[in-house]
């Protein structure tokens, strides 16, 4: 086997889409983007043998004041059943990094370590953790099995949905209340759609809604053009409209039926909901759009990048009505796997971040746990100098920005 540089984009990007170890972090498109939001280099690299390429490798090249670092997102595309070319992937691409004189290769491949029940209980099956005494036996140093939250560059939990059943299928393993609300939007008025760049003013308002919640910058709009540019079709945007006219018609009808004459508690609640939707008809007129994502679709895999929602209008659920539609878009497209991406690993009610596991695993997904983050260092201390700068600067900026951005309480 060979490592080597190639200029050739089609036949590089063909191969990982069509790789079942294949992700959108792995193309050209996402070394274009790379480049021009944060100025990185990137080179395509594939792995040759008798019979032609056999695995490809995209290589971010990075520097860090005076560290030149090398990284290769969610590993190389090859056979990782293979323990043999496991071995003699990744030593030729540890040798490339250092002969490129990096300070440190990192990557973390996007294998599957052991499966999981939708609690995180291991199941009986097959078991990768071979592929991570081989990375070490070669040289690789693993940053371990521990909680997402660990300062990886990638998450290696996540949550996907298995599209490959009928649509029916697929509603059926959600949660009663995914279920129901998503039944209910058709009375609310609640639509979505499949939107385009013009629609991206409307996600960007939902992340700064958020982003004064929870004390982190907003992206600017150069940031989300760049991935529509790089990514063309295969990046699409979804928009979530409610139409609050229809919605008070069509419930004021719903409460003269039968349904709630024996159920004042219920028809109570129905009535503070129009309430609210009165209100908010005052505030933001008849026709509002309430939430909007972008994702990514390659091969026969999608990713929920970004996703948010207009916070005046939670009660209405209307990120479930972008997964809905989501779901069955990418089905039409031949996506199987669709990644809702990321949690913390924990499924228990004591993880801060429990709220988030418990929104996306009432979609009936699978639960994913990856191998994880690897590095093979080349330069030990300037590998510590990195770490250290790095993780100071990272948490000075974590506290300005939330100083800057941070809405403050009322009364502060």
């Amino acid at each position: 086997m060979r490592l080597i540089e190639t200029q050739d984009r089609e036949q590089f990007t063909a191969f990982v889409r069509n790789h079942p170890y294949g992700h959108y972090m792995k193309t050209p498109m996402w070394g274009e983007y790379k480049k021009k939001t944060e100025h990185t280099d990137w080179k395509m690299l594939v792995y040759t043998g008798d019979d032609g390429i056999c695995g490809t490798a995209m290589v971010l090249i990075g520097r860090w004041m005076t560290h030149k670092y090398i990284y290769v997102p969610w590993g190389p595309c090859i056979d990782y059943e293979n323990a043999e070319t496991v071995k003699e992937a990744f030593a030729l691409l540890k040798d490339y990094a250092q002969s490129e004189g990096a300070v440190f290769l990192r990557t973390d491949p996007n294998v599957v370590r052991v499966p999981h029940d939708i609690q995180g209980n291991v199941l009986e099956g097959f078991n990768h953790e071979y592929v991570t005494e081989i990375l070490k036996e070669t040289g690789y140093r693993h940053k371990g099995y521990g909680y997402a939250y660990d300062g990886s560059w990638t998450n290696r939990y996540t949550l996907m949905v298995d599209l490959s059943p009928d649509m029916e299928t697929i509603k059926k393993r959600f949660s009663a209340p995914r279920r129901r609300a998503i039944n209910r939007h058709e009375l609310w008025a609640v639509t979505s759609r499949i939107g385009d760049a013009s629609d991206l003013p409307v996600l960007m308002d939902f992340e700064k809604q958020l982003s004064e919640q929870d004390g982190f910058c907003p992206h600017k709009r150069e940031f989300f053009q760049s991935l529509l540019d790089a990514f063309g079709k295969d990046a699409v945007i979804y928009v979530a409209s409610v139409d609050l006219d229809r919605m008070l018609e069509n419930t004021a009808r719903e409460l003269t039926g039968k349904k709630y004459r024996k159920d004042p508690e219920a028809r109570q609640g129905v009535e503070k909901t129009m309430e609210k939707a009165k209100e908010l008809r005052v505030l933001y007129g008849s026709k509002v759009d309430i939430a909007a994502g972008l994702f990514i679709r390659f091969g026969a895999n999608s990713w929920d990048l970004y996703t948010y929602n207009h916070k005046d209008f939670n009660f209405l659920n209307s990120v479930d009505a972008i997964h809905a539609l989501a779901m069955e878009d990418m089905k039409k497209h031949g996506v199987l796997h669709y990644d809702m991406v990321g949690f913390s690993g924990v499924t228990t009610k004591d993880d801060p971040e429990y709220g988030l596991y418990f929104y996306k695993s009432s979609f009936g997904p699978e639960y994913i746990e990856r191998l994880g983050q690897f590095d093979a260092v080349f330069k030990a201390n300037r590998y510590r100098r990195f770490d250290l700068e790095r993780r100071g600067v990272n948490k000075v900026r974590r506290k300005v920005v939330h100083a800057l951005y941070a809405k403050k309480n009322k009364g502060e």
